[in-house]
């Protein structure tokens, strides 16, 4: 049987409702109903393909102009560094201690003092935010030397390399500000039942970037697409400032006696770790690709892209779809039933997942020459980033898990379990990237980045066996029998594309490859599903409807 939860750090995360249906929150919000969830999901669905139809475009239009050679390289080095410092000061500890004390504040009876402090958050992140903007204006060309020590290599970067990395990480680090805003601003608006806004802005950003890079692109000047990011980025804050000014929510000084202010400052360092290590391995992947051959780093960044399509359209569709459940259990002391939902979370995005992965490990260069080859972006160049999203692909499956195990740690107000195994997972990251890089080249750190996604799963999903769950087995808590046919599925899916691929041969051209992928896509579909109907596979039919109810 499974225990009683153990008591958790006090550290709130995302909020939920745990109402009834019908039920007032005393001196809240009333929950939502319904209909206004089916329409603000059918609203943020569509938002969000039409978001990644516009990122590929944007990206498409990257590899157009830009291709994948030195100065992409030092592109590709320099976005990670505003990425990694927003993670590091505001993202984690926005997300899982701000907005559910932002929450808790509301739903006690005081609106007024919610808004209050909304206001005083938005002054704290752009004061934090600017001063770290302003030392990585000072200390750019050390960040860039950062790179080489990663590298442990005493061959020196080339100085027109050097020099063009800093000048980008410079231009690009306003993101950090821009970014921090738009993430907590948000956070605010959906707790303030605004879901449009926020789902809409990223459409903004992205529109923003292939405008510029339709106008600009042709001169083929890297700098342009930095300055497209920032100002996509800045727009995308822009979006939400008439939506909180009608909320009454504007910058206020800050009160740094404030209980919730306060109480914010004590519990984000751990939601930070928690959240560090992917921006942390993207920096150490970086920085060591751009001390390695020409291409290395923009071929790294180009397949990363494409790696992380399904992963963010399935992986987070569940995990988002799961955690209030989570959170419910978790609150009422219910292990069996946070294990039964985790559980059905993992077995269901690895129903969603496994054909997406199955298809970019054996179709993955004719993906990448139907996305990218164009322009600057040549056949040697698709080879390259073809062999890294093979590689990547390996990590589509736990990664996407890895989004479940994570918001269970926080469903139990646990951001200690994770921002511990976060600082390994760097530590070993790092370890196997230095050792294969020297023996497979860049290729190394798609391999590495795989193999630290699968021991990452396999411990944070035993750490929550052993705390939840007395006198079961492992396989029994997850269940064999769905997963081993789920795994069937992808190996006769494997098959059927590899005969598929060997019947046409080699395919060139944008047309003919349109054809070829969509017909892979539809056979390799039909047959992972149609083994799945065939043996009666029992979360088929689940999957599929809260995939369509909540992606």
């Amino acid at each position: 049987m499974c225990a009683k939860i153990p008591s958790m750090p006090d550290n709130p995360d995302i909020s939920h409702d745990d109402s009834g249906p019908g039920e007032q929150v005393s001196g809240g919000p009333r929950p939502s109903t319904a209909g206004f969830l089916a329409r603000t999901s059918a609203i943020l669905a569509g938002a969000t393909m039409l978001s990644r139809l516009l990122g590929l475009v944007r990206d498409m239009l990257m590899a157009h102009f830009y291709g994948a050679g030195g100065q992409t390289d030092s592109f590709a080095f320099a976005i990670v560094v505003p990425e990694l410092l927003r993670t590091l000061i505001i993202s984690g500890a926005v997300a899982s201690v701000f907005i559910p004390l932002m929450t808790e504040t509301q739903r006690s009876g005081k609106p007024e003092q919610a808004r209050k402090l909304a206001g005083m958050m938005i002054s704290f992140i752009t004061l934090i935010a600017l001063v770290v903007v302003l030392l990585g204006e000072v200390f750019s060309n050390q960040l860039v030397g950062a790179s080489q020590l990663l590298r442990h290599t005493s061959e020196a970067l080339d100085p027109e390399k050097a020099e063009l990395t800093a000048e980008l990480i410079r231009i690009l680090l306003p993101i950090v500000l821009f970014v921090g805003l738009w993430g907590l601003m948000g956070g605010i608006l959906n707790a303030l039942d605004n879901f449009h806004v926020p789902g809409l802005a990223p459409l903004a950003w992205n529109g923003t970037i292939i405008v510029i890079l339709i106008v600009f692109g042709k001169q083929e000047i890297i700098q342009h697409l930095a300055w497209a990011y920032v100002i996509g980025h800045g727009i995308q804050v822009l979006v939400h400032i008439p939506a909180l000014i009608k909320e009454g929510i504007l910058p206020v000084a800050i009160d740094w006696k404030h209980p919730m202010l306060r109480k914010f400052l004590i519990l984000a360092p751990a939601a930070l770790l928690a959240y560090a290590a992917p921006a942390v391995n993207a920096f150490i992947g970086q920085g060591i690709a751009l001390n390695m051959e020409e291409s290395a780093a923009s071929s790294l960044m180009y397949a990363f892209r494409v790696q992380q399509l399904p992963m963010s359209v399935f992986g987070v569709s569940v995990a988002v779809a799961i955690f209030p459940t989570l959170s419910r259990y978790s609150s009422s002391g219910s292990g069996g039933q946070v294990v039964r939902t985790l559980a059905s979370g993992l077995r269901m995005t690895t129903l969603a997942v496994l054909p997406a992965v199955v298809f970019f490990l054996i179709l993955n260069r004719e993906c990448i020459e139907l996305i990218y080859q164009r322009g600057k972006f040549d056949a040697g160049d698709t080879i390259n980033v073809s062999t890294a999203l093979f590689w990547y692909s390996w990590a589509i499956l736990p990664a996407s898990l890895l989004l479940l195990t994570a918001r269970t740690f926080f469903s139990g107000k646990d951001t200690r379990t994770p921002a511990l195994l976060g600082i390994v997972t760097i530590i070993v990251f790092y370890i196997l990237a230095v050792l294969l890089t020297g023996r497979f080249g860049f290729q190394g750190l798609p391999i590495s980045n795989s193999i630290v996604a699968w021991i990452f799963l396999i411990v944070s999903i035993f750490i929550i066996y052993k705390r939840y769950v007395n006198d079961e087995s492992l396989l029994k808590c997850i269940g064999l029998k769905s997963p081993l046919q789920m795994l069937t599925a992808g190996i006769i899916e494997a098959g059927v594309l590899l005969i598929y691929s060997n019947l046409v041969g080699e395919i060139h051209g944008a047309g003919p490859l349109v054809i070829y992928i969509i017909g892979g896509m539809i056979l390799g579909a039909g047959v992972y599903l149609g083994f799945l109907k065939m043996v009666g596979n029992p979360d088929l039919g689940n999957t599929i409807g809260k995939l369509f109810r909540r992606s």
